[in-house]
């Protein structure tokens, strides 16, 4: 069974985000997979709000794709540690490129259920695509703190 599961997340990523096929999401996501996403507040149920995250993934970082680095299965879970990449074309957050590449990882927690996913844990680098954007964080006081300086 691992190794079946292991087959369904690499064709997640490989047709669904690496060739663009949203139609991949509705075959691999269970209705009503549930999704604990970093940064959103409440929980989401069914493939709608994965199709949203690979919308806004394409709309900032066109063509983008992922490199599966690692895939580790054990029963009904698969942990995937993959890379986004992407030339910058697209603009985030009103910033524009500030580099030619961008790049960041993401650790995956899947569980499966009769070779679908039914529910999905992620983790990724907020803080190094932010940099390679142009975003930098504010200086922090003595105390770890943001400093009053850097707030504005």
């Amino acid at each position: 069974m691992s190794e079946k599961n292991k087959a369904t997340i690499r064709r997640l990523y490989q047709e669904a985000l690496n060739r663009g096929d949203p139609a991949v999401i509705e075959e691999v996501y269970a209705p009503d997979v549930e999704l604990h996403l970093p940064g959103v507040p409440e929980d989401p149920f069914g493939p709608a709000p994965v199709h949203q995250l690979f919308s806004m993934v394409w709309a900032a970082f066109p063509g983008s794709s992922a490199t599966i680095e690692d895939l580790v299965a054990e029963g009904d879970k698969v942990v995937a540690l993959i890379t986004l990449h992407r030339p910058r074309d697209g603009r985030i957050l009103g910033l524009s490129p500030r580099s030619e590449q961008a790049a960041w990882t993401r650790i995956e927690v899947f569980r499966l259920f009769q070779g679908r996913i039914v529910e999905q844990w992620g983790d990724r680098d907020d803080v190094a695509l932010l940099r390679q954007i142009g975003v930098s964080a504010p200086p922090l006081d003595p105390r770890g703190r943001i400093s009053a300086s850097g707030v504005g």
